[in-house]
């Protein structure tokens, strides 16, 4: 039986989108309208086959109308022996499952700054690739906003979505996507090696015109965070959210 707040979602279509990562679409089963704001959140009551755990999970649609959007994606990091990860793993499309949100405050703000600094790990990217509607609407519109999304994985293989970043660095001059690799040597002009976090010196970020987002594994945002206060950055420029994987 449903709680309160809680919605039912059908799976409609799954799909691999890295080596360890599974993008899942979902659906109302009423074919109603899921609304959110890009780089939002949803929870997910998995049954009892998962142990019966809630796992959150970040917006992936590149939706260009949201007002009558009726698919909710997610992109989901599969961990060796998680409840959650098995349940994806194995989940046949018109499972159903219930979830609760939106939530999260990892959104656009109503006025731009001069530049946004997009940092991510993993699946933490997926809310940036959320936001890629509304970013290409405001880089058309504004020609001097910048945008730089840094994208930490191992390797390659990990890389989530990159074409699609990639794309839209080719449309837009004042868009930059970097993928920075902890486990493999960089092989394109937009690959580099290192944390995403080592990145910091080079780009210089500065709160009279920088908005920094974080997002991805709790190590890498407590490390940026620890960089970047002393610089004096604070809530009001510095957004959030870590992704916590669990085998329980």
């Amino acid at each position: 039986m449903l709680q309160k707040n809680q919605f039912s979602l059908q799976l409609v279509e799954k799909h691999s989108v890295s080596a360890s990562s599974l993008e899942l679409c979902f659906r109302r089963p009423d074919n109603g309208i899921i609304t959110y704001v890009p780089g939002q959140f949803f929870s997910f009551h998995l049954p009892e086959a998962a142990a019966n755990k809630t796992r959150s999970y970040s917006v992936a649609n590149r939706c260009h109308n949201i007002r009558e959007n009726r698919e909710l994606r997610i992109t989901a990091t599969l961990i060796e022996g998680g409840h959650a990860s098995e349940f994806f793993r194995q989940a046949e499309i018109g499972v159903e499952v219930s979830a609760s949100g939106p939530f999260g405050n990892l959104i656009l703000p109503p006025q731009d700054p001069a530049r946004y600094l997009l940092i991510a790990t993993g699946a933490g990217v997926a809310p940036y690739r959320a936001m890629l509607p509304q970013l290409s609407e405001r880089l058309k519109a504004k020609p001097e906003l910048q945008v730089v999304l840094l994208l930490g994985v191992q390797n390659p293989a990990e890389l989530l979505y990159a074409d699609e970043f990639r794309q839209m660095a080719d449309e837009h001059d004042n868009f930059c996507f970097r993928a920075c690799y902890s486990q493999a040597e960089a092989a394109a002009e937009d690959e580099v090696r290192g944390y995403v976090q080592t990145q910091f010196a080079d780009l210089q970020p500065n709160t009279e015109h920088d908005r920094v987002y974080l997002c991805g594994n709790p190590a890498m945002v407590d490390d940026a965070v620890k960089q970047l206060t002393p610089l004096g950055f604070t809530p009001a420029n510095l957004k959030r959210e870590k992704y916590l994987f669990s085998r329980l």
